[in-house]
C-alpha cells in the first residue's frame, strides 16, 4: 500500500520551520537557497584554525576526503602537519601521528616494531608498564626488557629485531644518552631500530631524527601542549610510509585523540619555541644557583643540598654529550636532592609559586617528591619543572622553602 503524500513539501527551508527536521538541516538549506550568503558559515576567513568536532563526513564527489574521524579529521590532519614540520628540518623532514596519550603513543610504537628485545634504562615507569602489557599479550615472546648499556658494549650483543629505547634526558635524573652513538651501534646490526622518548627535550632543544633515530615519541601532555590542559601523545618519523602505517595501526588500536585536545595542542605549538627556550633558560639559571649554593660553605643553603642534576651543569656526567646533542637548550626540568628525606617530602608543600603536583612542561612551575610514584627513586630527590615565572621570584621561593623545611627537619 502506498504511503499518503506528505502534508507539506520538504524541499524548502520555509516548509521546515518549527520542525525537528529544521534543527538538523536548516543551516545547510539556508546556504543552498541563498537565504544567507555562502560565506556566512565558511571558515575560509578564520585567522585561528577552527575546531572541527564532527565525527563523520559527507562522501566527497571526488572520492578523496575525510570519511570518519577515527580515520582522519580536519583538525587532527592540520595539527599533525604542523607538528611534523616542527619536529623535522630541511635536512630531515618528519611526519607526525597523534595519539590519545603519551603511553598510547609508546604502545603504538612498540606494537609497530614488535621487538624481540627492548634495551631500556630506568626512566618513566609508565613505559615499563606498557612493555609489561605487551609481554603479557605475546606470552613473553616479545618486548623482553634488557638493561641499556653503553653503545660499544651494546653493539656486540645486538640481534635483528632488537629495539634500543632512549629516554633522553632521563626522567627524573636528567641523564643524557648519546643518540648518535646508539644509532651507530644499531647500524652495526641490520634489523635493529632506535626510538627516542623526547618528552624532556622537545624541539627546538633536541632533534633525534636528525641524529639518525628511527622514531621520536612525545607525551604531548607535557611541553608540546604546555598548559596542563591536554592529554595526548605523538610519534614522529622520517618516512611518510611509516607514518601511514602507524595511522592504520591507530585505527585498529582505537587510540585516536579527541578533537578538542588536538585543537588545544595546535594552539600551543604556535608558542612552543618561545616557551621551551625560556623554561630551559630559567631552569639552567636555577640549577647553576642551587649547585653553587651546594658547594659554597658561606651560602645560606650550605649543607642542605645533596645534589643537583641538570645537563647544563659542567659537573653533570653527560654534559659534553648534551652540549652537542641539545643545541637549543638543556630542558626545563631538573632534579634536586636535599640532605634529608623529611625535608624532601615537605618541600613541595612549603613553596608558594611552585605547585605541588606531578607532570611537567606547563607554564606554571611544579615540584614533586618523585618517590611518591616510583619506589626505585631516591627518597631525597625532587623533580622540578620550571614554568614561565621570573627567575628571581622562583629563586626566592626555593630559598625560603629549603631553609624552612630543613630547619623543621632537624
Amino acid at each position: 500500500m502506498d504511503e499518503p503524500p506528505p502534508k507539506r513539501p520538504c524541499s524548502s527551508l520555509s516548509s521546515l520551520r518549527g520542525t525537528a527536521t529544521a534543527a538538523v538541516h536548516a543551516d545547510k538549506l539556508a546556504v543552498e537557497e541563498e537565504s544567507v550568503p555562502e560565506w556566512t558559515f565558511s571558515t575560509a576567513e578564520d585567522v585561528a584554525p577552527p575546531l572541527s568536532l564532527s565525527t563523520t563526513f559527507t562522501a566527497p564527489s571526488s572520492g578523496q576526503g575525510h570519511i570518519y574521524s577515527r580515520i582522519s579529521a580536519p583538525t587532527r590532519s592540520r595539527c599533525e602537519t604542523l607538528l611534523g614540520n616542527v619536529e623535522g628540518t630541511e635536512e630531515q623532514p618528519a611526519h607526525a601521528v597523534l595519539y590519545s596519550s603519551g603511553l598510547a603513543a609508546a604502545f603504538a610504537l612498540f606494537a609497530h616494531f614488535l621487538p624481540k628485545r627492548v634495551f631500556i634504562s630506568g626512566g618513566y615507569h609508565g613505559t615499563h608498564q606498557v612493555l609489561g602489557q605487551l609481554q603479557k599479550i605475546s606470552a613473553g615472546s616479545r618486548c623482553k626488557c634488557e638493561p641499556l648499556r653503553g653503545p660499544e658494549e651494546l653493539a656486540s650483543c645486538l640481534e635483528a629485531g632488537d629495539l634500543i629505547w632512549l629516554e633522553t634526558p632521563l626522567n627524573p635524573s636528567c641523564d643524557v644518552a648519546n643518540i648518535k652513538a646508539y644509532v651507530a651501534a644499531a647500524k652495526s646490526c641490520p634489523g635493529v631500530h632506535v626510538a627516542v622518548d623526547g618528552t624532556f627535550a622537545p624541539p627546538p632543544l633536541q632533534r633525534p631524527l636528525l641524529l639518525g633515530a628511527d622514531a621520536v615519541m612525545h607525551a604531548t601532555t607535557k611541553s608540546l601542549a604546555g598548559h596542563s590542559d591536554v592529554l595526548g601523545g605523538a610519534i614522529c618519523v622520517a618516512s611518510a610510509e611509516t607514518a601511514d602505517q602507524l595511522r592504520k595501526d591507530r585505527l585498529a588500536l582505537g587510540s585516536t585523540p579527541g578533537n578538542l585536545e588536538v585543537w588545544l595542542l595546535m594552539r600551543s605549538l604556535r608558542t612552543l619555541h618561545l616557551r621551551v627556550r625560556q623554561q630551559s633558560a630559567t631552569a639552567t639559571l636555577l640549577a647553576e644557583w642551587l649547585d653553587a649554593a651546594r658547594t659554597d660553605t658561606s651560602h645560606a643553603l650550605a649543607g642542605l643540598i645533596h645534589a643537583v642534576h641538570h645537563p647544563s651543569l659542567k659537573s653533570h656526567k653527560n654534559h659534553s654529550v648534551a652540549v652537542e646533542q641539545m643545541p637549543g637548550g638543556f630542558g626545563g626540568c631538573f632534579a634536586l636532592e636535599l640532605v634529608s628525606e623529611a625535608a624532601a617530602r615537605a618541600l613541595p608543600g612549603s613553596l608558594k609559586l611552585f605547585g605541588s603536583a606531578t607532570s611537567l612542561g606547563g607554564v606554571e612551575s611544579l615540584i614533586e617528591w618523585r618517590r611518591r610514584w616510583d619506589p626505585a627513586i631516591s627518597p631525597l630527590l625532587l623533580r622540578v619543572s620550571i614554568g614561565l615565572e621570573d627567575f628571581d621570584h622562583l629563586r626566592a621561593d626555593l630559598l625560603q622553602g629549603i631553609l624552612r623545611v630543613s630547619s623543621e627537619a632537624k
